[in-house]
């Protein structure tokens, strides 16, 4: 039996494997595009076993495979996902989303090399992000599937269509080689497909402004593209995070006022290590003066009102420790830093504060992100302990603010 029967053989009995392997890929992936109010079209399929055959024989005519284990390492694509995405300038945000989910092997961006012209292919070919992933280890996820690595394909609805098309005729032409007449076509529908996702991006942009005049958003996908749509020109520098709890936010209180979003994007502070999700929720927070989004928020986490009212009473303290830090900055020289975004060490100095109540900050500030996300339970009793713990520390950073009318309005605030 030939190195490419046997490979063959072997993955006929483990078929059925690779189909679950790409199912399980699929399930962690779509639910995170879909609550980060992603539009994509996600698929996945583990490679039939003809079409498997017809690569491995087209291949080997290069490489000469000499062990079943050299195909195993040259073919990556026995599971694979397709992510199909209706704006094609959210490939990163999809690419952020997969490099949390998944542990990552390789990945290969196309075209891999500027493109230059060549007098029989005029436009560049395939626009897309590959990347071979691993599952994380998990209690749910049997551990043989997260050993093996598949591939995640991220490209345009209209890429995948003209890759397919392209892939189908020139690797496995009816009968024959393509003529230079139809290599020609398939490099003129490349050039539509182009020209289709500069469209797809105009029409995104023309969302956004469209957003923009609105009073309101009510849809989670206007959301996450009026978000990205302000920081799209540098956002490879953002550490973007999760849009899922912006949306939860949205879902829960069924709009949310452009106006206050914009200047809570305003707000965010790229210079610090919290994403920009996380601070964008808490800047929304704490400019929305109505209470009552904030339990409907909670709401959605838990029926224990109790629990409601400690996550309140806890949230609405830190959003005035951080105004409180903010004033103290302010008075202290860093005018230009943004609001909501605690600077500790001109704190510590002029408030007095211990080596001890700034860890205990750090300690708390993590216990807000928890909770704010709704991925850690904490009981009634470790909420009033928490809660009162930052009121102490509140209290304390007020006394040092210097401007007295200032200083009682947030005296009012934490009362």
């Amino acid at each position: 039996m030939s190195v490419i029967d046997n490979f063959i053989k072997q993955y006929e009995k483990e078929y059925d494997f690779y189909k679950q392997l790409a199912r399980l890929g699929h399930e962690v992936l779509e639910t995170e595009i879909i609550n980060r109010g992603i539009k994509a079209i996600i698929s996945n399929r583990a490679k039939r076993i003809d079409r498997l055959k017809e690569k491995v024989v087209q291949r080997n005519q290069k490489k000469n495979y000499k062990s079943k284990r050299a195909i195993e390492k040259d073919i990556v694509d026995l599971a694979g996902i397709r992510v199909a995405l209706y704006f094609p300038s959210e490939r990163e945000i999809v690419g952020q989303a997969i490099e949390e989910l998944f542990e990552i092997e390789e990945t290969k961006t196309f075209p891999e090399n500027p493109h230059k012209p060549k007098h029989n292919k005029r436009f560049s070919g395939y626009w897309a992000t590959h990347y071979r992933v691993r599952l994380k280890n998990s209690d749910e996820i049997d551990k043989r599937f997260t050993s093996t690595v598949f591939e995640i394909q991220v490209a345009s609805v209209l890429m995948h269509a003209w890759s397919e098309v392209e892939h189908d005729l020139v690797y496995k032409p009816f009968s024959g080689s393509l003529t230079d007449e139809e290599l020609a076509i398939l490099d003129e529908i490349n050039g539509l497909v182009l020209t289709g996702e500069i469209a797809l991006e105009r029409l995104q942009k023309a969302i956004t402004e469209r957003t923009k005049q609105q009073e309101q958003i009510t849809d989670k996908y206007d959301l996450t593209n009026f978000i990205f749509s302000n920081y799209k020109t540098n956002f490879k520098k953002i550490n973007f995070g999760n849009t899922e709890y912006l949306n939860n936010y949205l879902r829960a209180i069924d709009k949310i006022d452009t106006k206050k979003l914009t200047e809570a994007i305003s707000k965010v502070n790229l210079n610090i290590n919290e994403t920009f999700s996380d601070q964008l929720l808490l800047n929304f927070i704490a400019l929305n003066e109505n209470s009552d989004n904030l339990k409907k928020y909670f709401g959605q986490m838990t029926t224990d009102k109790k629990k409601i009212s400690g996550f309140e009473l806890f949230t609405k303290t830190w959003i005035v420790f951080e105004k409180v830090i903010a004033q103290l900055n302010q008075e202290n020289g860093n005018k230009n830093r943004k609001n909501f975004i605690p600077n500790l060490d001109i704190v510590k100095e002029v408030s007095h504060l211990t080596q001890e109540e700034i860890n205990q900050i750090h300690q708390l500030r993590k216990i807000r992100n928890q909770m704010l996300h709704g991925y850690e339970s904490f009981t009634n009793e470790q909420l009033e302990k928490n809660y009162k713990q930052l009121k102490e520390i509140v209290e304390k950073c007020i006394l040092a603010i210097k401007d007295e009318k200032v200083k009682e309005q947030l005296t009012n605030e934490l009362k």
